[in-house]
């Protein structure tokens, strides 16, 4: 009889532990919902039909800047799910909230980076009609390494709903804004005009380029998650962009020093290699995280 009872409460304990997940499976379901809600909100931005696209003119480079978008939502929706629990319904309104904002921003993100990063031809014509995979990489990198800036300036430290909202936007367009010149700066520091390379569907040039910008956004993400402060801001962009440019300076003199890194990527089109570059400045910022937080 004892055996019975005690299996019998093992049993009600388990049930009880079960129920004490569904907060989460809400906020996963809620989740889904945005995901779904994300996709509606693209197709109003984009002049062309999304799964048209994927589908039917099976079109890769309007799949890989659409995958680089998923990515940064993602991203953002998993920003929306930090914090400290209140109660369901706190959370719910929370993540719809934060959430919407967040994809919104990100879409705002995608026609601002068109217009300044990608600024010298029809970004969306180079996707649709041309298939352009190396313009698709560079659009996917300004998704994520948005999608990476905004979630860290929604994480942030609180105080209060409408100067939360205020803050998130003026960081949102301050972020956009250095994104911006460190494009400016990208091309100074290279020896090709990647935007004549990218129109020409120099897919290495693309990925080159695209890798970088992620690599930007977690640099950016850094302050913003730490302070409002510009000035530190402002620095942490100054030595992170420096130390940028000097990575890949090193890999072109110690990595593959029998080839100009510039050269492989403008003339040799290598996309291997600058699949290399890209983690290298990547690598440069997680070690640059390392060193000064």
């Amino acid at each position: 009889m004892n055996e019975i009872l005690t299996e019998l409460m093992a049993g009600y304990e388990v049930s009880l532990e079960t129920f004490s997940h569904l907060p989460d499976l809400v906020l996963i379901c809620v989740i889904l919902g945005l995901l779904w809600v994300s996709k509606k909100i693209y197709d109003f931005f984009t002049p062309y039909e999304l799964e048209y696209q994927l589908v039917k003119a099976d079109n890769k480079a309007v799949t890989i800047s659409f995958v680089g978008y998923l990515a940064g939502v993602v991203v953002i929706l998993e920003g929306v799910l930090h914090g400290d629990s209140i109660s369901l319904i706190n959370d719910i309104i929370s993540v719809l909230v934060w959430g919407v904002i967040g994809i919104l921003l990100l879409n705002l993100a995608g026609i601002i980076n068109d217009k300044l990063i990608l600024h010298r031809f029809n970004n969306k014509l180079e996707l649709v009609e041309n298939h352009n995979v190396a313009v698709a990489t560079v659009i996917a990198g300004t998704y994520f390494g948005s999608g990476i800036i905004i979630r860290s300036i929604i994480i942030g430290d609180s105080t209060g709903w409408v100067l939360d909202i205020g803050l998130t936007v003026l960081y949102f367009l301050l972020a956009q804004l250095t994104f911006y010149l460190y494009s400016l700066l990208y091309q100074i520091i290279t020896k090709y005009n990647f935007h004549h390379e990218i129109q020409e569907n120099n897919v290495a040039a693309g990925i080159a380029l695209g890798s970088n910008l992620v690599a930007v956004g977690i640099l950016l993400s850094i302050p913003l998650q730490m302070s409002y402060s510009l000035i530190f801001y402002f620095t942490w962009f100054i030595i992170g962009s420096s130390l940028l440019a000097f990575f890949r300076f090193i890999m072109d003199h110690t990595i593959i020093p029998m080839e100009k890194l510039d050269e492989e990527i403008h003339k040799d089109q290598n996309w291997g290699i600058a699949i290399l570059e890209g983690c290298f400045s990547i690598a440069a910022i997680f070690i640059m995280q390392a060193l000064f937080t």
